[in-house]
């Protein structure tokens, strides 16, 4: 009996897979974030280096289902809240940032002497980044929530959109002076239109009228496995059918996630995907490094273009999208710290090169180089996101001394002389509501300081003394009087805004009292070593709450009820 070949496949899969997580394990036991371990598995046993693991095209099919699954994830947590938090500008933002970052790229191209087609086809290559790689790293540093990280994941979205009209463009230039160029563009378009408005109407119908219906049954309810492999059908099925359609399976996946977010058990759905998840991912990354060509990339001219390629697409990428974002209404930092999010060439640059390839649009030598430059500027992706906060607060400052920028004034009618022994609280959302009142109550001068207009506007119409501005940016505290404040409060989720802004806060005022918010347990330490004083974690306290909750329910026992208020349900 023949041996089945699926299992030399399994086992190249089972080597890739266990050799990635065990150089993620090392390089995160240093530091160093595990995707980077990932990649540099798949160039280790890939073709180039020692040979171990076959065709990486014999993962593409699981690698894809990865980031479906991301994409399916992230879109369960997309109430109609949320999502109207992404808004138009989102989108008009991403569309910007391809299309002038296509332009730019090409035209710098052209300066260097490539020819037309060859420049809009590195061009084309630099624009889209990795939707799998930034969402990854984000959600794993919980800032998916923040402003930087809403500002990325709508641009990232927007640029898996525009993936067909990118590839019916390099079909259109690998069609070369045919007489019918014109209809047969004209006729992708019009599929991919048609096709785009069958998969939103389909899924839409199926999300509103169907799918609701199905998870809120008893049936779906007694059996939880039911539950999840209905879920999982419906974000295979959503992926298969946007594929067949010539669209991006991840954007499909995605947009059955935003669905399935109006079903009560979204949450159970989403954690129970999360071990299928990581495998995918795992292994996509894997894939990913497989296709660097080491030996070819050490050839001095392969390698000296390869480098003109990183720099030049890292620094127009992220001058392009720091100017969409800010166009398009972002706070310059924000906006500044989302463009480094977005600087890397994501995989799709692997299938536009393969196409350009395939299509004599460009060479052997110019395809591994562009290929070697996206690879390596995914090598700096963990880097960039991590570091994206720090640095946009540099470069802000720097650009504050030399008068590029102006620096933020005071609101009017502050009076900094007179100030003094008042408490600032960062961001005035529901949390900063509640304490700026509970301050005012208690007869403490509250100070508002939040990035968004819109709430900065309803703390002033509220009687209280706010400011637009970044609070980890030293000269907002500044002008917030910090050095002579009582307390700072910080109420923002995101740990990393929460780290930065303490220590600016610690460096003007090292006596006054540091409360803040901790999301997640895991950083709770690392916000008491940046100043904290005090730092309520939401999810030992939300245990103790719920656990007091159930005593005195179920004991009658008042005297371990929650002081706070408790929402129950109607009797």
């Amino acid at each position: 009996m023949p041996e089945f070949a699926g299992w030399n496949i399994l086992g190249e899969v089972l080597l890739l897979v266990g050799s990635a997580v065990a150089m993620g394990v090392v390089l995160e036991a240093i530091g160093i974030s595990a995707i980077i371990g990932y990649l540099l598995a798949g160039v280790l046993l890939g073709p180039s280096v020692l040979d171990v693991v076959g065709d990486s095209s014999n993962f593409t099919l699981i690698a894809e289902l990865g980031v479906a699954l991301l994409l399916f994830s992230i879109g369960l947590e997309m109430t109609p809240t949320r999502l109207r938090g992404f808004g138009f500008r989102g989108a008009i933002a991403g569309i910007l940032q391809v299309t002038l970052t296509i332009a730019a790229a090409a035209g710098v191209a052209l300066i260097l002497g490539l020819d037309g087609r060859l420049a809009l086809t590195l061009g084309c290559m630099v624009a889209l980044s990795s939707t799998a790689v930034v969402a990854r790293l984000l959600t794993d540093r919980g800032e998916l929530e923040s402003n930087r990280g809403r500002s990325t994941l709508a641009v990232l979205l927007t640029q898996d959109g525009s993936l067909v009209p990118v590839l019916i463009l390099i079909g259109l230039l690998g069609a070369g002076g045919e007489g019918d160029t014109a209809t047969d563009v004209g006729g992708q378009i019009a599929n991919a239109t048609v096709g785009l408005l069958v998969m939103i109407a389909t899924i839409s119908v199926a999300g509103i009228f169907i799918l609701p219906r199905v998870f809120d049954s008893m049936i779906l309810r007694r059996n939880r496995d039911f539950a999840i492999v209905t879920a999982i059908i419906t974000c295979l099925s959503a992926a298969w059918g946007s594929h067949a359609l010539g669209l991006s399976p991840a954007l499909g996946a995605f947009m059955a996630g935003v669905l399935l977010a109006r079903v009560s058990i979204s949450r159970q759905i989403r954690a129970d995907t999360g071990a299928l998840r990581a495998v995918f991912l795992t292994l996509f990354f894997a894939s990913v490094g497989m296709l660097a060509n080491v030996r070819e990339l050490v050839q001095p001219e392969i390698l000296k273009t390869m480098i003109v390629i990183l720099f030049v697409g890292l620094l127009l990428k992220i001058l392009i999208a720091w100017l969409a974002i800010r166009i398009t209404g972002g706070h310059r930092r924000v906006a500044l710290a989302s463009a480094l999010c977005l600087a890397q060439f994501g995989e799709f640059s692997f299938v536009i090169g393969a196409e350009a390839l395939q299509s004599g649009i460009i060479d052997a030598p110019m395809f591994q180089a562009a290929i070697g430059a996206s690879l390596v500027s995914l090598f700096a992706a963990p880097l960039l996101v991590a570091r994206a906060v720090p640095i946009s607060t540099s470069i802000e400052s720097l650009l504050v001394r030399l008068h590029v920028w102006r620096r933020i004034a005071p609101p009017e009618g502050t009076s900094r002389d007179e100030m003094s022994g008042h408490a600032i609280i960062v961001g005035y959302g529901p949390a900063g509501e509640e304490v700026a009142n509970t301050a005012a109550l208690a007869g403490i001068v509250p100070v508002i300081i939040d990035m968004n207009p819109r709430l900065v506007a309803a703390a002033r119409a509220a009687g209280y003394q706010a400011e637009h501005g970044d609070g980890a940016q030293q000269e907002i505290l500044a002008h917030a009087v910090a050095e002579r404040a009582a307390a700072l409060v910080m109420t923002l989720p995101e740990p990393q805004i929460a780290m930065a802004t303490i220590s600016q806060f610690r460096a003007l005022n090292p006596d006054a009292v540091i409360v803040a918010r901790g999301r997640y347990s895991r950083f709770v330490d690392a916000m008491r070593e940046a100043g904290a004083d005090h730092v309520i974690s939401e999810e030992t306290t939300v245990g103790t709450l719920l656990g007091a909750t159930l005593v005195s329910r179920m004991t009658g026992d008042t005297s371990v009820a929650p002081a706070g208020p408790v929402e129950s349900a109607g009797t």
